[in-house]
């Protein structure tokens, strides 16, 4: 495919190139900022977030709430038991406490102390072995300067039968086509890289994991279409985001291409 130039809507201006990655069905942000820190500090950086008064942040939060009971239903579907459990890229804490109240041991791994809430535990490392049953990543991957790192460190984290629950936008989906370089997914450069589903279970096989089952993330779609209809500056906003979001999850229906899926890994055998 062609690349793609997008520029950073939220705080610089500045553009960035998406290139096609040499072996899988990758896209990654080129150049990789050196000082990526400034890229977040902006307090439009929703997911850093703890309170607002926005009709935006109100909306945001109820999406959020939803999501986090949707998640944990399938992390019990494929959980033996309820153990340990680490949310890796925590941001404010708040799955953390959310399954901290559903019967799991949780906590949090948060690099960026700002975005830290004060009722979550965070871990400063989580290089343990072996120390935890369930890994959670939600739309964190997308972030690191190296996922196969990542990977490598999940793999070693894990128990045994423990389960790995990765986040992700897809590319491939009806809103990413729509709105092209204006799709607000891309988020560049805090997004380093774009995967497809194709994409990122080929780079978790290689890593040691197999990919249980997918699921749709819905909401998704109309969040996201929200979103790069403000990168458009678009007169009905909320509106055409809605039919946009609506469009999108239809024609997943087929391709199985939502605009974000939850991936269940586990080691391979």
């Amino acid at each position: 495919m062609n690349k793609i130039v997008c520029i950073d809507h939220l705080v610089t201006g500045d553009p960035f190139v998406l290139e096609p990655h040499n072996h899988y069905d990758i896209l990654q942000t080129t150049p990789q900022p050196k000082q990526i820190e400034k890229y977040y500090d902006h307090p439009n950086y929703i997911s850093h977030k703890t309170q607002g008064t926005s009709i935006f942040f109100a909306v945001y939060s109820r999406f959020r709430q939803w999501n986090h009971n949707y998640k944990i239903k399938i992390i019990n579907k494929h959980s033996q038991t309820k153990g340990k459990l680490l949310d890796f890229g925590a941001g404010t804490g708040s799955f953390v406490e959310f399954t901290n109240t559903k019967g799991w041991q949780s906590e949090g791994f948060e690099p960026n102390t700002k975005a830290h809430g004060y009722k979550a535990k965070y871990q400063s490392t989580w290089t343990s072995p072996k120390s935890y049953h369930v890994i959670t990543a939600w739309h964190v991957v997308e972030h690191l300067p190296d996922p196969r790192a990542f990977f490598e460190q999940a793999l070693k984290s894990l128990a045994d039968n423990g389960k790995l629950f990765v986040a992700l936008p897809n590319y491939k989906s009806w809103d990413a086509n729509k709105y092209g370089s204006m799709w607000a997914a891309y988020d560049v450069p805090r997004h380093l890289w774009h995967f497809s589903p194709k994409g990122f279970i080929s780079m978790a096989k290689d890593c040691g994991f197999e990919t249980e089952k997918t699921y749709p993330l819905r909401l998704d779609a109309y969040y996201v279409s929200l979103l790069s209809e403000q990168n458009r500056q678009s007169k009905f906003p909320w509106l055409k985001a809605f039919r946009s979001g609506w469009r999108s999850n239809h024609a997943a229906k087929q391709s199985k291409n939502y605009s974000s899926l939850i991936y269940v890994l586990q080691k391979r055998k």
